[in-house]
């Protein structure tokens, strides 16, 4: 990624001016800019030009603006909106904040493909057209096998340079293979919103093997096993590679080694060569 394309762009400064204004209160975006490590004091102005201008310094005085951005968004991004699931049956009626809230997902997520940018939960902008689980699952959809292969191995270069990367990419290629794999079978999901695990629980139970349905104790061992690779790597993926750490010794401590990396690609492969080979067998 060149220095360009490392900076948050315009219009995305733009609708997160006007976003942020509407969803923050001004001792609340200093609090957000303030966690997300964006440089300087609170610029003067209005909710919207307090939001411009600090996102504008974020591109000249930040080491890392997309980083900025990632973490800047998280608490809109992963807010959930209403779950007519969880209210009473003579309140079943989507409250104005929750449709607010969709909208302004939807602006920021619309924004974010138009300029070539991802965000995954966690907290993390990749480039699209690297990292993308869209165009991954677009590959692996054409590719099966052979294309997972390619993306692991893609994922394994990168152990030494980067192992949070790596396995950063590496959680991105499994959630591609899930997607894949609901796709092909109709299953419905939140392309947006659904986690890792959430993903995985819908695979799972469409292909039988839920540990809670298994009547083999080996079988239960195995499948137990599977939950544990996918919760690991979503936790490595949402935790770890995100460098959430704000001091040195925090870095540390949430710096994967090469040795690290290599179990959670070799892990997530293995599970997504399975789904994969399951799709094909049925």
């Amino acid at each position: 990624m060149n220095a360009d394309a490392e900076k948050i762009p315009s219009p995305l400064i733009g609708i997160l001016g006007d976003i942020f204004s509407e969803f923050y209160t001004h001792a609340e975006i200093n609090r957000v800019f303030t966690y997300a490590d964006a440089p300087g004091d609170p610029p003067d102005g209005n909710k919207i030009q307090k939001t411009v201008d600090w996102l504008r310094r974020v591109n000249k005085q930040s080491g890392a603006p997309l980083l900025v951005l990632g973490f800047l968004l998280e608490g809109i991004l992963e807010k959930e909106p209403f779950d007519t699931a969880d209210a009473a049956p003579w309140d079943q009626d989507e409250p104005e904040w929750s449709v607010k809230l969709r909208k302004d997902q939807e602006r920021i997520h619309s924004m974010l493909g138009k300029v070539g940018l991802l965000y995954s939960i966690g907290g993390h902008i990749g480039v699209s057209s690297g990292t993308a689980t869209a165009t991954l699952r677009e590959m692996i959809d054409a590719g099966g096998l052979g294309a997972i292969q390619i993306e692991m191995d893609r994922a394994l270069k990168q152990v030494e340079s980067d192992p949070n990367a790596a396995a950063h990419y590496a959680g991105n290629i499994l959630e591609a293979t899930l997607k894949a794999y609901l796709i092909k079978k109709c299953i419905p999901f939140n392309d947006q919103a659904d986690t890792l695990n959430r993903l995985w629980e819908l695979v799972r139970d469409s292909i039988g093997i839920n540990p809670k349905d298994l009547e083999s104790k080996d079988l239960k061992k195995i499948a137990s096993g599977l939950n544990s690779i996918v919760d690991g790597t979503m936790y490595l993926r949402n935790k770890k590679s995100g460098a959430h750490g704000r001091t040195e010794e925090q870095f540390e401590a949430n710096a994967l080694r090469p040795r690290h990396a290599r179990l959670v690609i070799h892990s997530a492969h293995t599970l997504a060569a399975y789904v994969l080979e399951c799709l094909a067998e049925k």
